[in-house]
C-alpha cells in the first residue's frame, strides 16, 4: 500500500497529512477564531500535538525506513522536517550514533546527568534547551565530516541533510515574511514544543536508570534496567509506541508496531517492575511530589 514497507505506517502518513491540513486551516482562517481565547488555545494545542507527533514519527523513521522507494523516503524526510522544524537526518549523529551507542555515558550529548537541579520540575523544563547546544555542535561536526568522505553513503547522507536544511530554512523565511505573528503562533511554537517534547520524554525514560559503564554493545544489550517504559495505551497511541523504550534500545531497527508485543515477550520478564509505568504524567507528578518532600 503506497509503497510502504509496513502497512502500519499508513497511520503516520495520515498524521503528517493532518498536521499540514490543520496548520493550513489555522493560518488561512484565523479570523474566524482568533477573538476566542478558548478556540485559539485549542488550535495551538492541536497543532502542537501534531508537530510533536511528527517528531515521534521522525524518530521511528530514522530507525526504520518507511518506503521501499529511495526517493519516496527522501521526500518523506523533507515533509517530516517541516512538521517539527528540524532536518530529520540530524537524528543520525545526535541520536542513533551517540545516544544509542553511548547511552548515559560522557559521549552521550543527551545524558541526564547534565541537569541536577534539586527541584525536578526544572530538570524537565530546561533539559532540552540546555542539551540542544551540545547536540547541535555534534550534528554540525558529523555533517561536516560526512561531506569530506568520498563514499556513496556519506555523500547521500550529506545531500539529504542539505536538502532538508534548505527546505526548512526557505520555508521559515517565507512564512516569517508573510506574517511574523502567525509564524510564531502556528509554526515556531509548535515546532519548539515538538523538539522539547521528544527530548524531554527521552530524558524521563533514562533518568535514574542503570548505566552500563562499558562501551561493549553486548553489555548494553544486557542492560534491561537502562530505560523506563511508559506502557499505557493512550500515550503509545499518541506517540506511535515511543513509550516502549527498553526494547527499542535493545533492537533499535525494530518496527514501532512490534514494540508492545516484544516488550511483553522479551523485556517484561527481565526488567525491574518499577521501570514499567502505565502513565507518564502520573509518574512525573509523583516524582515531583517526592522531590519536593526531600
Amino acid at each position: 500500500m503506497l509503497g510502504l514497507r509496513n502497512n502500519a505506517d499508513l497511520r503516520p502518513v495520515i498524521w503528517v497529512c493532518k498536521y499540514y491540513l490543520i496548520s493550513y486551516l489555522a493560518w488561512t482562517y484565523e479570523d474566524y477564531f482568533r477573538h476566542s481565547y478558548l478556540l485559539s488555545f485549542l488550535t495551538l494545542l492541536v497543532i502542537s500535538y501534531y508537530s510533536f507527533a511528527g517528531a515521534t514519527i521522525t524518530h521511528n523513521t530514522m530507525h526504520s525506513k518507511v518506503f521501499h522507494n529511495k526517493w519516496a523516503n527522501r521526500i518523506w524526510q523533507v515533509l517530516l522536517s517541516l512538521t517539527y522544524g528540524h532536518p530529520v537526518s540530524s537524528f543520525v549523529p545526535g541520536h542513533n550514533l551517540s545516544h544509542h551507542r553511548y547511552t548515559q555515558l560522557p559521549q552521550d550529548p543527551m545524558r541526564t546527568s547534565k541537569l541536577r537541579f534539586r527541584w525536578n520540575f526544572l530538570n524537565g523544563l530546561l533539559f532540552q534547551p540546555i542539551v540542544a547546544g551540545d547536540v547541535f555542535k555534534a550534528d554540525v561536526r558529523y555533517i561536516n565530516m560526512q561531506s569530506k568522505i568520498n563514499t556513496a553513503r556519506a555523500q547521500e547522507f550529506y545531500t539529504n541533510c542539505m536538502r532538508e536544511f534548505s527546505f526548512v530554512g526557505l520555508t521559515t523565511i517565507i512564512l516569517l515574511v508573510l506574517d511574523p505573528r502567525k509564524f510564531f503562533s502556528y509554526v515556531w511554537f509548535p515546532h519548539f514544543f515538538a523538539q522539547w517534547g521528544i527530548v524531554s520524554m527521552n530524558m524521563l525514560q533514562h533518568d535514574g536508570c542503570d548505566v552500563v559503564p562499558s562501551l561493549v554493545r553486548e553489555d548494553a544489550m544486557d542492560n534491561w534496567n537502562g530505560s523506563r517504559n511508559f506502557v499505557g495505551p493512550l500515550i503509545n497511541y499518541l506517540t506511535f509506541n515511543n513509550g516502549y523504550h527498553t526494547i527499542h534500545h535493545i533492537h533499535p531497527t525494530m518496527h514501532w508496531s512490534r514494540l508492545p508485543e516484544e516488550h511483553e515477550r522479551v523485556v517484561k520478564p527481565k526488567i525491574h517492575p518499577s521501570l514499567d509505568e502505565r502513565c507518564m504524567a502520573r509518574w512525573g507528578q509523583a516524582r515531583q511530589r517526592c522531590c519536593c518532600l526531600c
